[in-house]
């Protein structure tokens, strides 16, 4: 059976979506409405029928050149080749010098791009991930970022697991000179966020590491997800495996993750893993960090910066291996 996840600003939106790609016989296993200003997410389901012929068609379409240079770039980041094939479908030829724009069409039909809602007041975010991810920092850059736009920021820790977790954040507290909260369950958040709203423009919330394969760990995420009226942002490092980050993102999506933040693309030179983690979860991919510095090296990512990065990191590593 197949399963499929959907997000957009309505109901009918999302439907649409739905219909138009599993079709009219696709079952509606659940549906979720998001934080202010989300949307709504739907999950459906649908048999996979397989035909045998008795005979194989030998006689494919033969692709383009550009379609097989997109190709060689999206392997070289070993990308599965199940979304190699989704972003191919969505490929058009370019006109002169226009390939970039081209590549960037057909990343932005495959994957959802969408910046964080930032500008909601007292929207609170939750940073969550695996061990490593890098989520305190993120919380730390978000902070930093919102404190530097005139915004009054909040900020929770609910790390109560590792060591250490809240006194790195009080470092970056004592620089922005903001308080910390600290969070030990579900409700306890649900709480701090209610209050926080009282006063804050923005609320950024840094989680425990969760592990996507310990069916427990996902069920307590839920409970977060579930108690606290914030939405779920995954933080994940590129230049993993890239079934490891589509089961992974799998795994957060159906706890209640809604968006995809990918961290140290300055340090990897294969990004199939993000873009796995983005089909396989039905991710919004919102922002992208380059730096471990607070002030800087973190960004909206679109469509055209994703295929920037691809382009640039691939031409890179053919320039390496040629000299």
């Amino acid at each position: 059976m197949k399963m499929k996840t959907y997000i957009a600003p309505t109901m009918s939106e999302a439907m649409d979506q739905l219909r138009h790609e599993l079709g009219e016989n696709a079952i509606l296993v659940s549906t979720q409405r998001l934080g202010a200003g989300a949307g709504v997410r739907l999950t459906a389901a649908i048999e996979e029928e397989e035909e045998d012929f008795g005979f194989e068609i030998s006689d494919e379409p033969k692709q383009s050149a550009f379609h097989e240079k997109i190709r060689g770039i999206l392997e070289s980041h070993n990308t599965p080749a199940t979304v190699i094939e989704k972003v191919l479908l969505h490929l058009k030829e370019p006109a002169k010098k226009t390939e970039l724009v081209s590549f960037a069409a057909a990343l932005d039909a495959t994957f959802a791009f969408h910046p964080l809602p930032e500008h909601i007041k007292g929207q609170a975010f939750m940073l969550t991930g695996g061990a490593g991810a890098g989520k305190t920092v993120i919380t730390g850059k978000l902070a930093t970022r919102a404190c530097l736009s005139g915004r009054k920021v909040g900020l929770i820790c609910a790390d109560t697991v590792r060591a250490g977790a809240a006194e790195q954040l009080v470092a970056f507290t004592n620089i922005l000179d903001i308080s910390l909260l600290k969070a030990r369950s579900p409700e306890n958040l649900q709480n701090h966020i209610r209050a926080l709203r009282k006063t804050c423009d923005i609320i950024f919330v840094d989680m425990p590491a969760f592990n996507p394969f310990q069916p427990a760990d996902m069920d307590y995420l839920a409970a977060y997800t579930q108690a606290a009226d914030a939405l779920p942002v995954l933080v994940m490092p590129a230049g993993i495996d890239s079934d490891e980050a589509a089961e992974t993102a799998e795994a957060f999506a159906q706890a209640g993750t809604l968006y995809l933040l990918a961290t140290r693309l300055d340090a990897a030179r294969r990004f199939g893993g993000i873009l796995a983690a983005a089909d396989a979860g039905g991710l919004r991919v919102c922002e992208a960090s380059m730096s471990q510095s607070l002030s800087k090296g973190l960004s909206p990512i679109n469509a055209v910066s994703l295929a920037r990065l691809l382009l640039t990191s691939a031409e890179s590593d053919l320039e390496r291996t040629e000299s």
